[in-house]
This record gives structure tokens, sequence and C-alpha cells, in this order.
């Protein structure tokens, strides 16, 4: 008689590892440490993350569900690449779900939501100071998702996984320091807050979707100077009734 062989099951990985392994390699991807295109060993990155092999696998196939990965074979992963059509189609997505979110939120923000834009603009003006780019991103993030919290949250958790693959794009090809690009950008933030303030809710949606629009050319311009961005310029024509 031949014994039959068994596939032992691989052992669950504990919820911990995989969230820190998650947390840890999204960070690296977004801030550039681990460059877009570059080939994930799976044993560096487990020796680098300190966890085992099971926790990194499941960490990621998350990153590949949120597009921050791409899973060539079962055992070969890279950083998902950058491209312009990607960036096209980000940007028209997150200009036309934002601009629709805020339309949303904006009459049913209450006072203490309205006071707390205020108050991440004073934050984004005072971290931008120090030059420190980590800094500003907190309250510049902080702020675009209070624009848009009280809209529903399946909109809230996909407008907030665009604006993370945003700032990558960002973070990539735009080197100006938060108090260069701040200063650019200050004045669209608060012509924002001040259309919520005043309860227009097209006014924001059409201040937002500007902003964001702006945004998207100042980065393909770096990225990509001779590309035209019809989905980016279609999405803003329909955003702000152009």
């Amino acid at each position: 008689m031949t014994a039959r062989s068994v596939e032992v099951p691989e052992k669950l990985a504990h919820p911990d590892e995989v969230s820190r392994a998650h947390h840890e390699l999204r960070r690296a991807i977004m801030r550039g440490e681990l460059s877009a295109g570059d080939p994930l060993s799976q044993v560096e990155l487990a020796r680098r993350l300190g966890v085992s092999r099971g926790p990194l696998r499941e960490a990621l196939r998350i990153l590949q569900r949120e597009g921050f990965v791409q899973q060539e074979s079962q055992h070969r992963a890279r950083v998902t690449a950058f491209s312009d059509e990607d960036l096209d189609e980000l940007y028209a997505m997150r200009i036309s779900l934002e601009a629709l979110a805020i339309g949303i939120a904006v009459p049913r923000m209450t006072d203490e939501d309205l006071s707390r834009l205020d108050q991440l603009l004073q934050e984004m003006d005072e971290t931008a100071r120090t030059g420190d780019v980590e800094l500003w991103e907190r309250p510049h993030e902080q702020f675009h998702r209070a624009l848009v919290r009280l809209a529903g949250p399946r909109l809230e958790r996909e407008l907030a996984l665009l604006s993370d693959h945003a700032t990558r794009y960002r973070l990539a090809f735009v080197s100006w320091n938060p108090l260069e690009w701040q200063a650019g950008t200050s004045e669209q933030h608060r012509t924002i807050a001040e259309a919520a303030k005043s309860r227009d809710a097209d006014a924001a949606a059409r201040a937002l979707a500007a902003h964001l629009g702006r945004t998207a050319l100042v980065v393909l311009s770096i990225a990509s100077p001779t590309y035209e961005p019809v989905r980016i310029r279609r999405a803003l024509a329909t955003a702000c009734g152009t």
C-alpha cells in the first residue's frame, strides 16, 4: 500500500503581521523607496520587514487589489509602473468622483465640519514652513478627505485610494518642497473651503475639480510634456460645466 500524499495547508498569517507588512510596503511604495517597476523579492522583503512569507504574501495580495503591485506569476511581483494613460485615467476619475462627493457632502456639513477645514488649512500653512514633505502631506490629505467624508462610505473609500495613487505620482514627479507647493495651491484650497462654508455645493464642486485638474496638468507637464490628457480635460469640462 502506498501512502497518499497530503497537502499541508499554509499556516494562517497573523492579522497584525499582515497589517504591518501591508502598511510598511505601501508606505515605501508611496514614498518611492520601492520604485515604480521594481521587482519584489519575497525573500528580501520578508527579511527587511521581519515577517514570515505567509503574512508577506497576503500583504502583497492586498497591495495588488489596491493597484500598487502587479503579480506576474505565483512567485514574481513588481511595483506597478507609472504610465501617461494611467495618470490621465486616475485624475479623470478623481475629478469626476470628488466633484460629485463634495456636492453631496457640503449640504450635510455641520459648523464643526467647516471649522475642521479651517484648522487643516492652518496646519498646512504651518507644516509647509518646515520643508518636511511627509509632515505637510498629513493635513493636506486630511483636508481632501474631510471635504468628501459625508458623501457616503463607498465614495469615501474609493476616493481615499484614488488620492493615494495620485499622491504617489505627485511625489515621484514634482520636486518642489511643501512650501513652494503650498504657495501655488493655498488659494485654491481656500476657495474650496469658502464655497463649502457658504453652503454652495456647486461652487465647491467646480473649485475642487479645477484644483485637481491644475494639479494633474502640472504633474503631466513634468512627467510627459507632449501627452494630451483627453480624459482629464473631458472630466474637467463635465465637472466645471465648460
